[in-house]
């Protein structure tokens, strides 16, 4: 039996503390905004800057609260999230049945071209959308909104979840279609069981894109009873001044819901991340 080594390699040691000192750079940002919506609006001003809060208050929270941050801005933002996952999910599932279960001329050509779509920036699309809206009567409403988050969400969708229909053997969709089960019914009775983490993980993407966009938000809609939480964060801001207790409250607020679907969810996330890097 071989021994196992009496003391860890260096560059283990090295590779933990780069790790280690990554995850510190990448969480502080957040850890200090956490620290700030516990302050008041004078010791946010103090010079030198101090991380803890010399007298932890809730007076950020209270203003943010009082907003209409949460009863409008954070609703809307909840809506429009969910309406365009649950939208591009299906779409983007019979899209991904149909590339993985069926070769056609050109196939691979529409899926790269598919990506392609995904990569181009979101800026680009900005002015003919607006106008496109405008002309349908549609900026007081949140289609626009919506459909662009469907349309940003589809093409990295489709390819997630046509990789986790790849590894599911035919021969189960064969069984029920000799017992007489249609491609859709294979599809809702079958494949979709087996690839519910690649859906999730598609779902949760779709989700947490939706959740932060701003400037398609900014642009698209006009009606401030249909504003986004990002949207709604200049609220707190002024031509003379700015609440940073208050706007970093905001924050927090704003990404309390993504963090708990994250922590809910986590076990399926994980599961198809592993599954993915296996079947890659």
């Amino acid at each position: 039996m071989a021994k196992r080594p009496s003391h860890i390699p260096l560059n283990n040691i090295l590779v933990h503390l780069f790790l280690i000192i990554m995850c510190l750079l990448i969480i502080f940002p957040v850890i200090y905004t956490l620290m700030t919506s516990f302050k008041n609006e004078i010791d946010v001003l103090t010079a030198p800057p101090t991380f803890f809060p010399p007298k932890w208050v809730l007076s950020g929270y209270a203003q943010v609260f009082r907003s209409d941050m949460v009863h409008v801005y954070l609703v809307n933002t909840i809506l429009n999230s969910v309406i365009a996952s649950v939208i591009a999910i299906p779409l983007a599932s019979l899209a991904g049945y149909g590339f993985s279960r069926y070769k056609f001329r050109g196939s691979m050509l529409l899926q790269t071209a598919i990506l392609a779509v995904w990569m181009i920036p979101h800026l680009t699309n900005l002015l003919p959308l607006y106008k496109l809206s405008s002309q349908l009567h549609l900026l007081q409403t949140r289609i626009p909104l919506v459909l662009v988050y469907v349309s940003y969400g589809l093409p990295i969708s489709i390819w997630i979840i046509k990789s986790f229909i790849d590894a599911i053997p035919e021969e189960l969709e064969d069984a029920t279609h000799l017992d007489g089960c249609t491609p859709l019914q294979s599809l809702w009775y079958v494949i979709t069981p087996l690839a519910a983490p690649g859906l999730f993980s598609a779902f949760l993407m779709i989700f947490v894109d939706s959740w932060n966009e701003f400037l398609s938000a900014v642009v698209l809609i006009t009606n401030n009873e249909l504003k986004t939480a990002t949207v709604g964060l200049y609220d707190f801001q002024s031509a003379f001044e700015t609440s940073y207790h208050t706007l970093a409250a905001a924050c927090i607020v704003i990404a309390i819901p993504v963090l708990l679907t994250f922590i809910l969810g986590r076990k399926f996330f994980f599961q198809a991340m592993l599954e993915g890097a296996l079947k890659g």
